[in-house]
């Protein structure tokens, strides 16, 4: 991966302006935002569009100079990777960063907000639930309000490796997620209470995609679109044991299409009206580690398959 280059953000600006039903743009995804030099000239761009605009970023480049230039770009939601309230447990998890500096610079965002007798952006916190750091879930509600948080979003892990599989904290006998209690955070002039939001923890019969019943789409570096998240990439992941490799599926191109047109397209069509009614079959239930299902594809003859999405059972979440 790469960053996006201006021509391919120019043509996604071209094609947003036609989208009158248009509602929100979150940059987030794979990667980390802000290593993109231009990124608070992007969101500046895409607000004057009218639309809410929100990112999430894992904190430990938001230096003053970036939180000035993201929040007079009007921001409306900034999500913070917050994986442990245990310094040395979350420079394990997030690969050794510094924790104090994330809350510190989030401390920032809130008295630049404070400054300005704001309530936006809301801040949120996200935390991939591991066997690890279950424990950490009660307390992060009060490290929320100290950095003006009002927002807790868990969602459970998609492992990448056997190791990372072995971390699981949801499936057979797992561990019921702590649920604390709402929390009062002071936003300028305004008083929010803050919510936690759990993912499930069990396979079920239930399986609802919210990229695609939400009209979501995925737009990558390369101006590639994608129905979402999950197909946005190509890697290898775990499920409950077994070992699958995903290909990324781009159904146009905003560099050659419009979204408007990519999203009408027959293809894409055809995809959102599959998933919508979810034709696919239950892999976990149906236990066997075959080879459609370690390719992503399924006995249905569907490829790419959510059979086993992990986001149709909101097990794994996004912002």
């Amino acid at each position: 991966m790469a960053d996006m280059k201006p021509e391919t953000f120019e043509r996604i600006m071209e094609s947003l302006r036609e989208l009158s039903d248009l509602r929100e743009v979150h940059f987030g995804g794979f990667g980390e935002p802000l290593l993109h030099p231009d990124l608070p000239e992007m969101v500046k761009r895409v607000k004057s569009l009218g639309v809410r605009v929100s990112l999430i970023t894992n904190g430990t480049l938001l230096d003053e100079e970036k939180i000035t230039a993201l929040l007079n770009s009007k921001l409306d939601r900034l999500f913070v990777s917050m994986d442990s309230t245990q310094p040395d447990l979350f420079s394990e998890i997030r690969g050794g960063a510094d924790l104090n500096l994330v809350l510190e610079n989030l401390k920032r965002v809130r008295a630049w907000r404070d400054r300005k007798g704001s309530r936006m952006p809301t801040i949120g916190l996200e935390l991939v639930v591991t066997d690890k750091n279950l424990n950490d879930i009660k307390r992060l509600p009060s490290l929320a309000r100290e950095v003006g948080a009002s927002i807790i979003l868990l969602t459970h892990l998609l492992p990448h490796t056997e190791e990372s599989a072995s971390r699981i904290a949801y499936g057979e006998n797992s561990t019921e997620i702590p649920r604390p209690e709402g929390w009062p955070v002071m936003a300028g002039d305004y008083v929010m209470w803050g919510t936690l939001s759990a993912p499930r923890s069990n396979w079920g019969a239930y399986r609802r995609c919210r990229f695609i019943n939400d009209k979501k789409l995925v737009v990558g570096w390369d101006g590639g679109v994608s129905p979402c998240y999950a197909l946005m990439h190509s890697y290898p992941y775990f499920i409950f044991g077994d070992r699958k490799q995903v290909t990324r599926y781009v159904i146009g191109n905003v560099n050659d299409s419009s979204l408007a047109d990519i999203w009408t397209s027959r293809e894409y069509a055809l995809f959102r009206a599959m998933v919508a009614d979810f034709r696919f079959p239950s892999c976990v239930d149906c236990g066997a580690n075959c080879d459609f299902r370690q390719k992503n594809e399924d006995c249905w003859v569907n490829a790419p398959s959510c059979a086993d999405c992990l986001w149709a059972q909101d097990i794994v979440r996004c912002p």
